[in-house]
């Protein structure tokens, strides 16, 4: 079963309130398993669906039912985290033209992640990143990455897939200290 994925710069609000609702039922958990917020308020996440400068990538089933949303910020000036200066520093080429994007989030129904609407987006998404030859930066959570082994597993799968360079770029460690 094949998700029908779109690529769309804007997301009106009936669209928006059905992927949130889908939003949360994938994010919710990371609430507890992640250091940092990775989990948007509600403000946020609509002004994310509003912004032309973030590309959204939309998966819905056969029926036409949210089954998966995907980020992609064609201006780093959109994600307030990001440093452009920083991309700008080490990709001047890219970034002169406007070719350095940052993926927001992805994320897929939970009862899907087993099904092909995952690697049905993620090829969706980097075919397009293919065609625009850009430098593509993303995060990934410590339980995401040690957990789910996702950097790895995309790794591989862009370097069965397309002639890239996947590296690390730059590594936060949260550090919590309990005084007794």
């Amino acid at each position: 079963m094949r998700a029908d994925v779109t690529f769309e710069p804007v997301v009106s609000e009936p669209v928006a309130e059905d992927f949130w609702e889908l939003y949360l039922e994938a994010f919710g958990p990371l609430r507890t398993r992640a250091a940092a917020r990775h989990v948007l308020h509600r403000d946020e996440f609509d002004e994310e669906m509003a912004d032309p400068r973030i590309l959204k990538l939309l998966a819905h089933d056969e029926h036409g039912t949210p089954v998966g949303l995907t980020t992609l910020a064609t201006d780093l000036a959109a994600v307030p985290w990001v440093s452009p200066e920083y991309f700008a520093a080490r990709y001047p080429e890219h970034a002169a033209r406007g070719a350095v994007w940052y993926i927001g989030f992805t994320l897929a129904h939970p009862g899907r992640r087993a099904t092909r609407t995952f690697m049905d987006m993620i090829d969706a998404l980097v075919a397009h990143l293919a065609e625009h030859r850009v430098v593509c930066a993303y995060d990934v959570s410590r339980f995401n990455d040690d957990g789910l082994r996702f950097a790895d597993n995309l790794r591989r799968h862009l370097e069965r897939t397309r002639d890239v360079t996947v590296e690390t770029v730059d590594r936060q460690t949260y550090y919590a200290t309990t005084f007794h």
